[in-house]
């Protein structure tokens, strides 16, 4: 969590993040506040979320270093945070569906020539 959270707030991130995406910034947020109270009541569940996370942005780090910036990558960085208001937060919904099915789709759309 703490990863996750340095990750969204770091000196310069306003910036960084655009002010388009201010308000996901501040949902992902509540969202890591409400995965907090979720842990205390089921904390095997959390790992179990965890893991599926932790699995999708992995792969999403190995296509960072294969692929230049850009194109494509920033965007899938955001479903991951998509997915983790999914699963850890679900009342607070997404915007648009968001699965570890459809991220590892949108990372191969990457990699198609």
């Amino acid at each position: 969590m703490r990863g996750q959270l340095e990750s969204l707030v770091y000196p310069g991130f306003v910036a960084a993040t655009g002010r388009d995406r201010l308000p996901d910034v501040a949902r992902y947020l509540l969202a890591l506040q409400r995965r907090l109270e979720g842990l205390r009541r089921d904390p095997q569940r959390d790992r179990a979320w965890t893991q599926r996370v932790q699995a999708v942005a992995a792969e999403y780090e190995q296509l960072r270093r294969e692929l230049p910036p850009g194109g494509g990558l920033d965007e899938i960085r955001w479903m991951i945070e998509e997915l983790r208001v999914s699963l850890f937060a679900q009342t607070l919904r997404t915007p648009y569906p968001v699965s570890e099915k459809r991220i590892h789709r949108a990372m191969d759309a990457l990699l198609a020539p």
